[in-house]
């Protein structure tokens, strides 16, 4: 499937940003801009089922892998995948092969019991601005009304359609290309043992010191700094 995106700056360097679940390429509303400002010309992608893509009959986690090679050019200068979207570049990255790949606090290893859960009422309608200003008070308002929009785009059905439980994703021990890990502090998503094999292994491994899952948006500065060696 060709998924929708959009691009944003003129550089000559290309990047590419993959969200993760539930949301889409508005959660890079403040980084996005950034990146684009050190030389870049960047796309965002929304995946199936999330933003303004194509809703599908069928949310396979391998589907949704391949829509990003299908839609993505290879030879990039670098893609950046958080939670969701680093778990998928990590299965694709051998086929994008792009020169750089960023994983910001990527889901390769999924707490037992955790379900995904999303900002709706019990009546099916989003929630409001207002609300999850109370609910997350240290975000920002034009934060919540991104929030807002995501749950307002994302395709619900996607919850029963989509794969079973996600195994845990086992990254190869050396990295395909030059590989920079920026986590959350502590990461519930990258424990410690796996950090220091893929450090062994070649990664670079940095923690965003108190750091939350959703880097781009609660530690937009921190995760910044973590990542401009790299650009």
């Amino acid at each position: 499937m060709k998924l929708w995106t959009a691009t944003l700056g003129d550089g000559a360097k290309t990047a590419a940003l993959i969200h993760g679940f539930t949301a889409d390429s508005g959660i890079w509303f403040e980084f996005a801009p950034w990146l684009a400002g050190q030389g870049y010309t960047v796309t965002l992608v929304d995946l199936r089922g999330h933003g303004q893509s194509p809703r599908a009959e069928s949310y396979g986690y391998w589907e949704i892998a391949n829509d990003l090679v299908d839609t993505l050019p290879t030879g990039l200068d670098l893609i950046i995948g958080h939670s969701l979207g680093g778990r998928l570049l990590g299965h694709v990255v051998d086929r994008l092969r792009p020169a750089k790949a960023i994983y910001l606090d990527p889901a390769w290893t999924i707490p037992e019991g955790e379900t995904a859960t999303i900002l709706i009422h019990e009546d099916g309608s989003p929630i409001t601005a207002d609300e999850l200003a109370v609910l997350m008070p240290t975000r920002s308002p034009a934060q919540h009304r991104q929030i807002v929009q995501f749950t307002e785009r994302f395709d619900l059905t996607m919850f029963h359609k989509a794969d079973g439980g996600l195994a845990d994703f086992d990254p190869p021990q050396t990295p395909v290309v030059p590989s920079l890990l920026v986590l959350a502090d502590p990461s519930a998503y990258v424990p410690t043992d796996l950090q220091e094999r893929l450090r062994d292994g070649g990664y670079v491994v940095r923690v965003v010191p108190g750091g939350l899952h959703d880097l781009q948006l609660d530690n937009l500065t921190a995760t910044e700094q973590a990542l401009a060696d790299w650009l």
